[in-house]
């Protein structure tokens, strides 16, 4: 039902602001569907705001109008500020028909949109309106009646029945009704004489007398409604479709256009005239006012190309033409993409057929201009390369010969590089050239068919096997050859170029066995000389080879039976042997069984066997790695210490000549050959276990030869006694001509002068430490043992180093880990005949340490520290090398004394360990999981924003609350903490106490938070247990340790850092862990103040541990680090993977867990 709206004398919004929203296109169609009343209904809606739904109906070229709705939005200016539509047709928004329906919707009242009941429009406009809705009905109902009526006669006739005569509008020719015919003409291209088929679609309707009248053009649209559209068969609707749907022609309809006409291009033109000629309706256009015979499709018709001379105009000369023909004489060429024939005479059309030439060649050729016989002739090679093969070569052209089917040879020329010009292309060049029966050249990206030269002059079309010269380069680069330029091969200067010279050592058999025929350049000759034996001499200088401050490497092979220095060769051979992989066992490179070294002594390379090299290889590494030498004397000049540490780092089976005392002296240190023992003066009052005098042997002979070491027993062993025995050998042999310094922990110093006063009597000691330091210190000439703690290294400097010190001693020796460190400094610059570290962890963290003590020991005998962290450190850090382990470790072995309590202190009383995991709860629980997400976003944010290095206080800030949490919420800095009273673990500490002192047993409690122990104090004192408590801050050390040592007191708490170490504490038999740290050695130290020799109890150690909290990832963290510290001082292998990474990081703060 129409809903029938008054229309308003003027739009009620600006029409010019709606065709700004438009598609150009879209409003043009629309304005005109709009006039053309195509606009059925309307209904217009005011949403408010100045928003407008409007919906309706508008006619288009199907029988039923398309529903179609718009949404406006209208600024107070009556601009369009907004507009939409959605509409049922293809399009489907923003179409013409939404333009129309808004246009139709501008011109009606919207305020009485919704009140034409009460008011009805005026009588003339309703009964226009009526008529124009009768009118439409009445055509629908006429195009429904005709496609059901065109539908029953083609039933009939598939069905092989006469179609019963059709009631024809008065006036028409109801047995001659019009059809749709299709004519096919030629029409030339702009300025070419070629022709190309066009196809139109026109009406017509059968003459009485035979034949068809004369054709109209069709000038609107074909569609429903139209009576020869609706008459007509699918085959003919398709023909106009597929017209409609020509990629470019003129194949579209408008009120201007000539009718359905198209210039035939691509697969539709050739469906399309094929379609129109099914039908039987395909006539050639004759022109006239009838039509001729129908056409039909044909067999496709081959192209014959000749080639036509043109006479040469006056003072020019001739061309040549190219012209296509088809069989016979009346078919037209027609030159559509792609190429069409028309045959009126025959009455046949069809396509052509163009072997072995694409769309793309075809159309070029038909296209092709009048070539002159000079340029022909002067680019003969080219043309005949071309098209030789293809099409026949114009006349002009002479003769060719023919070669083809022809398998090439592969040809390899190989010379040697310029010397400048190596680091680009490598050593060898291989020139890579193919034979053809003797016609030999590089084709690559040529055409397959080239045009050569024969020896004789004449012209040849080679046929090139594609296939074959692909397979030749593909065999090169599998061998790991490139390619330059004009079939030029090598290895580029970048990569190694040992298989250059392993081939050349063989002939270059690999190259034959690949298929190739092989030349050489005459300088390749003898470019490959072999070395026999090699001999190895280290002299001193002077004749007293036990003081000669320097040595004298000499290196000898000998060549074709002659004796060559070889040391020019050494930069070159290290750094042959430094791209080798190592061997783990060893340590050593992983060689082959020969490298090849530059001559020095003309072009090409020396072939140097390397079994007598390979245990001289990690020597030679150091001493070309760690600083300058001149190699081109006879002998490279090594200082003593230099000369001792090669010696150090030689592999089994390393021959060489020479220095026999620094031989000998290098495998006593490497256990070879037992030390010689050093009597015990009777100064000394103490009887030594056989591990002791060993050390004191060791100690003796380092003195002897004046060298230094690491003395590194385990704590508790009696590192203090040996040291002091020493002492005493040296002054009892007269050789304490100075006094001897011992720097200590302040915490140590006490114990130091009581076994010194215990052990040693006879040496005259002095504690340099407090305020009055200063009145003593002058009297330091007059005593043997001067006891010094670290703190004073800087603060007294210009005194520690205006004396001269016969032995320096450092306890605790990983107090100058960092190198960096004003106590490190000045500990180097000390003026001392001979060194010693003491220490039982030497490394705690990383190799860093242990290079920083031995560069105070002998400074340079672990090379630079730059030079040891490429390496050593990096290699086994970050990258797990054993091998490098393996070599560092022969390198420090004889310099560092290590014993094991389960190696040589079989008295000492087994020492148990216990992981007690505590659970935590409640508040505690939900507090700790509150932090860890801070933390780990704020950690998150600094690897992000400042990367690992520079976020260690982030990082260590956030890992310090997780840990206090875990002892006791109050001990973290927030408000949020200070609520929680609750601590699991101390809970579970109150309950062990009282049942262990109960039992008797001496207890050592450690914790590295003061504050902690503060917070233990209170609950011993509610339960009235006794204690005492030794801190840093702690007065009159050693009257508290008296009471803990005398039985006064059962219980010890001790800050991790005060106590541990530095105390002898055998009389406790339980050490108690409140928190891990991160240094396993830092707790083991701490245990070991009870588990020591005197020990005559079994040590429990009980670890308190949050369960499923960082400290559980702190025990995993510690054990990494002892496996790194035992790779170095055992013979396991290294890690494989880094210390401490990011993961790790992720690890430490993972949710709370307690699975």
């Amino acid at each position: 039902m129409l809903n029938i709206l008054p229309m308003s004398r003027f739009p009620w919004f600006h029409i010019n602001s709606l065709q700004a929203q438009c598609d150009k296109g879209a409003w043009s169609r629309g304005m005109d569907l709009f006039r053309r009343a195509g606009v059925v209904r309307t209904d217009i809606e005011a949403e408010g705001n100045g928003c407008w739904h409007i919906e309706g109906e508008v006619q288009g070229s199907m029988p039923e109008p398309y529903e179609v709705s718009v949404e406006l939005v209208i600024a107070p200016n009556g601009q369009l500020t907004l507009w939409s539509g959605d509409c049922s047709c293809p399009v489907g928004e923003d179409c013409k028909h939404a333009v129309a329906l808004t246009l139709q919707a501008a011109h009606q009242n919207p305020a009485q949109a919704h009140n034409t009941a009460q008011e009805p429009m005026p009588a003339p406009a309703a009964h226009a309106l009526k008529a124009l809705h009768e009118r439409r009905e009445a055509v629908a109902r006429a195009e429904a009646d005709a496609r059901l009526v065109h539908w029953l006669q083609d039933w009939d006739r598939a069905a092989g029945l006469s179609a019963p005569p059709v009631v024809a509008a008065s006036g028409s020719r109801p047995d001659r009704p019009e059809q749709y015919l299709y004519l096919v003409s030629t029409v030339g291209l702009p300025r070419a004489s070629a022709q190309q088929m066009q196809l139109e679609a026109v009406v017509s309707y059968p003459k009485v007398t035979g034949g068809w009248a004369k054709p109209k053009q069709i000038r609107t649209q074909p569609g429903p409604g139209q009576a020869v559209f609706d008459r007509a068969s699918d085959a003919d609707r398709q023909v106009l479709q597929l017209l409609r749907a020509m990629p470019r022609g003129m194949g579209y309809y408008s009120a201007y256009s000539a009718g359905p006409v198209a210039v035939l291009e691509g697969a539709v033109g050739v469906m399309a005239l094929q379609q129109a000629a099914s039908t039987g309706s395909l006539f050639a256009d004759a022109g006239g006012s009838t039509v001729g015979a129908a056409l039909r499709w044909g067999d496709p018709l081959p192209i014959t190309w000749t080639w036509h001379e043109a006479p040469p105009a006056a003072g020019g000369e001739s061309t040549w033409a190219l012209r296509a023909s088809l069989p016979g004489s009346s078919a037209t060429l027609c030159i559509n993409s792609p190429p069409l024939y028309l045959d009126a005479v025959n009455g046949v059309c069809g396509t052509v057929e163009a072997d072995g030439l694409s769309a793309a060649q075809l159309a070029l050729l038909l296209k092709a201009p009048a070539l002159s016989a000079t340029a022909l002739q002067r680019h003969q090679a080219e043309v005949a390369s071309r098209l030789g093969g293809v099409l026949p070569l114009p006349p002009v052209l002479g003769a060719l010969t023919r070669v083809q089917g022809v398998q090439p040879v592969a040809r390899l020329h190989l010379a040697p590089v310029p010397a400048q010009d190596v680091p680009d292309l490598g050593l060898i060049t291989a020139q890579l050239r193919f034979d053809y029966q003797g016609h030999v050249g590089w084709w690559v990206g040529q055409e397959l068919s080239v045009l050569v030269t024969a020896a004789d002059g004449g012209q040849v079309l080679l046929q090139r096997d594609a296939q074959a010269e692909l397979g030749a380069i593909e065999r090169l680069m599998d061998l790991g050859l490139l390619a330059t330029d004009d079939g030029l091969f090598g290895i580029p200067g970048e990569r190694s170029q040992n298989d250059w010279m392993h081939w050349a050592d063989n002939g270059f058999g690999v190259l034959r066995e690949a298929g190739f025929e092989i030349t050489l350049d005459a300088s390749l000759g003898g470019w490959i000389t072999h070395a026999d034996a090699l001999a190895v001499a280290l002299q001193p200088e002077g004749d007293d080879e036990a003081t000669s401050p320097w040595f004298a490497l000499s290196l000898g092979m000998e060549i074709n039976g002659v004796r060559h220095n070889i040391l020019p060769w050494l930069p070159d051979l290290i750094a042959a042997a430094a791209a080798q992989p190592q061997d783990p066992q060893t340590g050593l490179p992983r060689l082959p069984s020969h490298v090849y070294l530059p001559s020095q002594t003309g072009p090409g390379f020396l072939r140097l066997p390397t079994d007598a090299l390979r245990p001289w290889m990690a020597a030679l590494l150091d001493l070309v790695g760690d600083r300058t030498h001149d190699f081109n004397g006879d002998s490279l000049k090594l200082s003593r210490m230099e000369a001792v540490r090669t010696s150090a780092a030689l592999g089994e089976g390393a021959v060489w000549e020479g220095a026999a005392a620094l031989r000998a002296m290098v495998a006593q240190l490497h256990g070879a050959s037992a030390l010689p023992e050093v009597p015990l003066p009777a100064t000394v009052k103490a009887t030594l276990r056989p591990y002791q005098q060993q050390g004191l042997n060791w100690l003796q002979f380092l003195s002897a030869h004046g060298l230094a070491g690491v003395l590194a027993d385990d704590m508790g062993l009696g590192k203090t006694l040996q040291t002091l025995a020493h002492i005493q050998v040296e002054k009892d042999a007269g050789r304490l001509t100075h006094p001897a310094l011992i720097i200590a922990p302040v915490s140590l110093m006490g114990n130091w002068q009581r076994e010194a006063a215990r052990f040693c009597p006879g040496l005259r000691s002095l504690v340099l430490h407090g305020a009055g330091r200063h009145e003593v210190a002058d009297s330091v000439a007059e005593h043997d043992l001067v006891i010094a703690p670290y703190s004073l290294l800087q603060r007294d400097r210009e005194r520690w180093l205006a004396h001269e010190w016969h032995l320096v001693v450092l306890d605790e020796a990983q107090n100058i880990k960092n190198a960096s460190t004003h106590a490190a400094q000045v500990v180097g610059q000390l003026q001392a005949r001979h060194r010693l570290c003491l220490s039982g962890t030497p490394m705690e963290n990383h190799l860093g340490e242990i290079w920083s003590l031995f560069h105070f020991l002998m400074p340079g005998f672990l090379g630079s520290q730059q030079r040891f962290k490429e390496m050593f450190r990096t290699p086994i850090e970050k990258l797990g090398d054993s091998a490098r382990m393996v070599q560092l470790r022969t390198r420090i072995t004889p310099f560092m004394l290590r014993r094991t309590k389960a190696l040589v202190a079989s008295e000492l009383p087994p020492k148990v360990e216990t992981v007690m995991p505590v659970e935590m709860t409640g508040a505690q629980a939900d507090l700790y999981e509150t932090i860890r997400l801070g933390m780990e976003r704020t950690v998150r944010e600094a690897l992000q924003s400042k990367g690992l290095a520079k976020s260690q206080i982030t990082i260590l800030d956030a890992l310090l609350k997780l840990r206090q949490v875990c002892c006791h919420p109050q001990l973290v800095p927030l408000d949020a903490a200070k609520k929680v009273n609750a601590s699991a673990k101390l809970d579970q500490l109150m309950t062990l106490l009282p049942e262990m002192l109960a039992e008797g047993r001496r207890i050592l409690l450690f914790s590295q938070f003061t504050s902690m122990l503060t917070l233990i104090e209170a609950e011993l004192k509610k339960r009235k247990l006794p204690w005492v408590k030794l801190t840093g801050q702690s007065q009159r050390r050693d009257a508290i340790i008296e009471q803990f040592t005398s039985g006064q007191v059962p219980l010890f708490l001790i800050s991790l850092k005060a106590g541990g170490v530095g105390l002898n504490l055998p009389q406790a038999d339980t050490v108690i862990h409140y928190d891990p740290w991160w240094n396993p050695a830092v707790e083991a130290q701490a245990t070991d103040r009870a588990h020591r020799i005197g020990q005559t109890q079994s040590v429990w150690v009980i670890k308190l541990v949050a369960q499923g909290t960082i400290e559980e990832r702190i025990l995993v963290l510690q054990e990494r680090k002892a496996q790194l510290a035992s790779s170095l001082y055992d013979t396991s292998a290294g890690r494989k993977e880094p210390l401490f990474t990011e993961s790790d990081l992720a690890e430490l703060l993972k949710p709370l867990s307690l699975s």
